[in-house]
């Protein structure tokens, strides 16, 4: 990704439940793809927004 693309949009859709948490996959702009798992008994967020952050030494 270029310096000059700072943000990508994408979508989340439900695939299935595990034994604690609802699992949504994700496809986004430039085929990222993954994973967010929602604990049951919390909202589903209709909007989720995430940020980068380097690894720690």
């Amino acid at each position: 990704m270029s310096e000059e693309q700072k943000e990508v949009k994408g979508t989340f859709k439900f695939d299935k439940d595990t034994k604690r948490f609802h699992r949504f996959q994700v496809e986004v702009e430039g085929g990222i793809t993954g994973s967010v798992f929602i604990p049951k008994d919390a909202d589903i967020p209709k909007v989720i927004t995430m940020e980068y952050t380097k690894k720690q030494a």
